[in-house]
């Protein structure tokens, strides 16, 4: 413990960074956390059920609008290079919200199905503001991740969380108790969090040679990193399908209030689990992509963070899983206790993706992007199956417990492949250094 401490206060340690990057999105949420129970009172299922769909609808469509050349930046040796895959995907993202928003304008009647799912349909409108915000947040993450200036993203998602909740709470306060003044509170969040940014990276300083932005520099980026849109970005594809398929599907086979009591109860998990898990994940892309560069062998690396990250995430979801109702209802309300059920039975799902999602990002390190397009695909299809095949028992906990074993199952199956892979490419690195 001593000696994971000191590295915790030794800057630029792995542990310090993933400190840095997680204590933003703690501080965030501990905002998001406290105004919960009050939200929950305010807002009925519903709203929140409202707001997931939404979400799910944006985060859907988000996974396509980069092609995933922001995952490229971190790679980039060069700032120059960095810039112009920064440009590109700021471009892609532009170009797919004026693509919805046209949609939206000229042919309304096309998106009739989601606008009749949702109590408040002027919510649909938000869409493409909601994408543009989403990429560019998740764009300049990646371009503060490439400099280890880490305290960027941190105070970015403490702006978010604290910035959500304020607006929230202060469009209920003013009267916006439906779903609109949940998504308004959450664009709030979004756009603190994107001005935080946006001023950092204009008070950097550039190198003195740094190359001007030009197509044809784009495009040679674009060319050189072509296996990102390729596999990658359908890999998130198909994650961030599986990911936002419940509460759709909940919607459509069960109701919008039960999509509620799912977006509290994993709401709650996200919080922690997901800024966490994406702080380390952050951190441990760049770093793997050092000693691939350097080639270190990465084994020791990933099995510290496994470690970690089982031990980080085991007690939180012990309590969950053992008392996650009562806890429920005590903090939102009897009638939320629902959600505390729910999130119980995705225990499971939560402790298998908390450990093999981060480490994941191996596979764009080897260049194996088809192999984690393979797994992306098999777990989208278990998604689905898990609520399709449950949808006639009429009892929506029995599809989310399905669910959350089947994704724990997946989940696992990706781990033992990151690391079979990772065992190959340092017994590579062994072979070249005792050939050499």
């Amino acid at each position: 413990m001593k000696a994971l401490i000191q590295r915790v206060f030794t800057r630029g340690t792995f542990a310090a960074n993933v400190a840095t990057l997680g204590a933003g999105s703690f501080v965030g949420q501990i905002a998001t956390i406290l105004a919960s129970p009050i939200l929950s009172r305010l807002f009925l299922p519903e709203a929140f059920g409202e707001l997931q769909y939404l979400l799910s609808l944006g985060l859907i469509l988000g996974a396509i609008s980069t092609l995933r050349y922001e995952m490229a930046i971190p790679l980039a040796s060069h700032r120059s290079d960095a810039k112009q895959l920064l440009v590109l995907s700021s471009g892609l993202a532009v170009i797919l919200a004026l693509i919805v928003s046209i949609i939206l304008l000229v042919s309304p009647d096309s998106l009739t199905h989601f606008r009749g799912s949702l109590t408040t349909p002027v919510l649909i409108y938000f869409l493409p503001l909601l994408l543009l915000m989403e990429a560019h947040n998740s764009i300049f993450s990646y371009w503060f991740t490439r400099t280890k200036n880490y305290k960027i993203p941190s105070l970015a998602k403490t702006l978010f969380g604290g910035g959500t909740a304020l607006g929230q709470l202060g469009l209920a306060v003013s009267g916006f108790i439906s779903g609109l003044g949940l998504i308004l509170g959450y664009l709030l969040g979004q756009g603190a969090s994107l001005v935080s940014f946006l001023i950092a990276f204009f008070r950097e300083r550039p190198e003195q040679q740094e190359e001007r932005v030009s197509f044809s520099g784009i495009l040679r980026q674009a060319r050189l990193h072509i296996k990102f849109p390729l596999f990658s970005s359908w890999n998130v594809v198909l994650n961030t399908v599986a990911r936002n398929m419940p509460p759709l599907l909940l919607v459509s086979y069960f109701g919008m209030a039960e999509a509620g009591f799912y977006a509290i109860g994993i709401r709650l998990l996200n919080m922690p689990l997901n800024t966490l898990g994406m702080s380390v994940g952050q951190v441990y892309y760049q770093q793997i992509a050092r000693y691939k560069e350097q080639r270190i062998p990465m084994m020791p690396l990933m099995r510290s963070a496994i470690f970690k990250l089982a031990g980080i995430i085991f007690l939180p979801l012990l309590i969950i899983a053992l008392f996650g109702e009562q806890l429920f209802s005590i903090a939102f309300g009897e009638a939320w206790s629902a959600a505390g059920r729910i999130a119980a039975l995705m225990v499971p799902f939560y402790f298998m993706r908390f450990i093999a999602s981060p480490i994941s990002s191996i596979f764009a390190v080897l260049g194996k992007q088809h192999i984690g397009l393979f797994w992306q695909a098999a777990y989208t299809l278990g998604t689905f199956a898990s609520f399709y095949f449950t949808r006639g028992m009429h009892h929506f906990e029995y599809s989310i417990k399905m669910y959350s074993w089947m994704g724990a199952a997946l989940f696992l199956i990706l781990l033992l492949m990151t690391i079979f892979n990772t065992r190959r490419s340092d017994l590579s690195i062994d072979t070249t250094i005792k050939t050499a």
